[in-house]
């Protein structure tokens, strides 16, 4: 709140010489508007605007001089602000806020102002002072972020939609495609045939279980070969019969088996692998 203060109170040398005080005000950057305490319509009414309230809006001094600050204001200037603007004021507080104001010319501009009541030495309001800024530059800024965000979101939101189609999509030829025909082959198949065509079949099943979700999250990184070997052992093969299916080496196998205790974080030899990813 901005008061007038008895300077004899202070030394003075810490006294602001007034034309010192009109310069600064003049010279700002800023826009600065003065109104009286009318805040009743056709009120209240300019009484100063400096050179950078002209550069702001477009409006010399002499046009506005007398006005009411509302010319400024048009269609999308926003009720809601101007009303807590009023309520601010008749109370005698601070206000700040943005709404959109108009230059001269008729274009659009954010306004972002602080308005503060000034008082004489009995405490009475007798003008507002405030001050302006154009924050247009901000403003496009922060919508342009908000609407490259909405455009993410909306993005995310189809990836989830086909994720899920993705997912109903394997579900369904899992169950109504390949697990029918994997159990007419083991109608046909020898004992080995038929245990691998188990693995197989549990394989399938685990794509659309809990099994595929937790290796991903664990983000193991394990190769084609390692996560068929892998799933072979969750299913309770031994190495012999994983060598007979894959038809690779008893050696070739160990390695797999090492690999992948390695690429699942398994330190302690005593852990069985297939108690581990049967618990996956």
């Amino acid at each position: 709140m901005i008061e007038f203060y008895d300077m004899d109170k202070y030394n003075k040398k810490f006294a602001i010489d007034e034309h010192l005080l009109a310069s600064v005000v003049h010279f700002s950057q800023d826009s600065i508007l003065v109104t009286d305490n009318q805040l009743d319509s056709p009120g209240p009414f300019i009484v100063y605007v400096n050179p950078g309230f002209t550069q702001m809006t477009g409006y010399a001094a002499e046009e506005v001089i007398g006005k009411s600050p509302r010319f400024l204001q048009g269609p999308r200037t926003d009720r809601m602000v101007l009303d807590r603007l009023r309520k601010c004021l008749e109370k005698g507080e601070i206000f700040f806020g943005q709404a959109i104001n108009y230059r001269k010319d008729g274009t659009e501009f954010w306004n972002e102002w602080h308005i503060e009541p000034i008082r004489d030495r009995q405490g009475r309001i007798t003008h507002y002072v405030a001050i302006q800024h154009d924050v247009t530059a901000r403003k496009t800024a922060e919508q342009a972020i908000e609407q490259k965000n909405a455009a993410l979101r909306e993005i995310l939101e189809q990836i989830e939609i086909e994720k899920k189609k993705i997912k109903d999509d394997v579900h369904l030829n899992v169950e109504e495609v390949l697990l029918p025909a994997l159990k007419k082959l083991r109608r046909k198949g020898t004992r080995l045939d038929k245990k691998y065509i188990d693995a197989l079949e549990q394989n399938l099943k685990d794509l659309t279980s809990s099994f595929g979700t937790s290796v991903s999250e664990k983000q193991l990184k394990l190769s084609p070969r390692e996560v068929e070997v892998a799933n072979l052992i969750k299913n309770g093969l031994s190495s012999k019969e994983i060598c007979q299916m894959l038809n690779i080496s008893f050696k070739t196998i160990e390695t797999h088996r090492n690999k992948i205790r390695k690429k699942l974080g398994i330190i302690n030899k005593e852990v069985n692998l297939t108690t581990y990813l049967q618990s996956l």
